[in-house]
């Protein structure tokens, strides 16, 4: 981190997801001091998870000015699920790296269900990378449906389109029926079916490479590729039933209620939006769709301010370090 005299009332923001990871100092004001981009993060739990957390934390905090202690750090980390050994391995990642009043722990689902709805009760889906939804009751107790990774779940998610994508586009090697579409667009990426095996298979970072894919696959599909329209058709399926699966188990089904999105697969546009939308409707009536109000760093500022009243179940808080 880089010098500043600012030091005084000033919290740390942290989203960290798949593919990113975005920090942000802001004061008690809630007005921005300094915000940077770094790697995404590991699954803090896997092998070499934590200090490659660790490791990706710094990049990120070192193109931050230099602050000798926050009041709050509010730290969303994919897979941290809190309480629980992640949450604990997320905070002892943070709070080695910056010194604060209070650390508060969840996962960035959680945060990205704060900045898109607020403290209130609702399901929102977040989709980027991976995908995962969270509902809260009108007890204000949390759910959450799928988020288990791309390996087998991640339901919708980019990692999920971007290997539609590629399995469809390697059965016309094969000879196989596919996508001319995508195809010519894995070729023109990376030249030939077997680079793509070497530079999937060799990538630092296989789920965030196939994932981008997904761009690929919605450019076809805005060109008119009826096989991309259809993944994207089946993601929208799928993100719909997430959410239908989070409203039943939350009991919010039967009686209006909001929802909301997060994440980049809705960039996409309304090949994926409005077959969601439509899923949506078909399966809860009931429900209404409310714009995100912000995104995952306008949640972290809510659990910062300690205004995240009734979601002790899903943060883990830690004092003075």
């Amino acid at each position: 981190m880089q010098s500043t005299n600012q030091d005084s009332d000033l919290y740390l923001l942290v989203d960290g997801g798949k593919s990113k990871t975005e920090a942000v100092i802001i004061d008690s004001n809630g007005i921005e001091i300094a915000k940077s981009r770094g790697p995404g993060l590991e699954i803090i739990g896997s092998v070499n998870g934590y200090e490659i957390v660790v490791d990706s934390l710094r990049a990120t905090f070192d193109q931050l000015p230099q602050t000798a202690r926050f009041v709050g750090v509010a730290f969303g980390l994919n897979g941290a699920q809190a309480p629980s050994e992640s949450a604990d391995l997320a905070a002892k990642a943070i709070s080695s790296l910056v010194k604060a009043d209070r650390f508060t722990i969840a996962s960035d689902v959680v945060m990205s269900y704060l900045g898109a709805l607020g403290n209130q009760p609702g399901v929102v889906v977040a989709a980027g990378t991976g995908s995962v939804v969270m509902a809260i009751s009108r007890q204000g107790v949390p759910y959450r449906i799928d988020g288990d990774g791309p390996l087998f779940a991640d339901r919708g998610s980019g990692h999920d389109i971007g290997r539609q994508g590629l399995k469809i586009a390697a059965m016309v090697d094969d000879g196989l029926p596919g996508s001319i579409a995508l195809h010519k667009a894995m070729i023109k990426r990376f030249g030939t079916l077997q680079n793509t095996a070497n530079s999937v298979y060799g990538a630092p970072s296989p789920i965030e490479l196939v994932a981008s894919f997904s761009k690929s696959v919605a450019e076809a599909a805005q060109e008119g590729d009826e096989m991309s329209i259809e993944i994207l058709r089946c993601a929208a399926h799928d993100l719909a039933m997430n959410v239908q699966a989070a409203a039943r188990r939350s009991k919010l089904a039967g009686a209006p209620f909001n929802y909301s999105t997060a994440g980049g697969i809705f960039n996409i546009g309304p090949l994926l939006e409005k077959p969601f939308h439509d899923f949506i409707d078909q399966f809860l009536p009931e429900a209404e769709y409310q714009k995100p109000l912000g995104g995952a760093i306008a949640g972290a500022h809510i659990v910062a301010l300690n205004e995240s009243v009734g979601l002790e179940q899903v943060t883990t808080c830690l004092g003075a370090n």
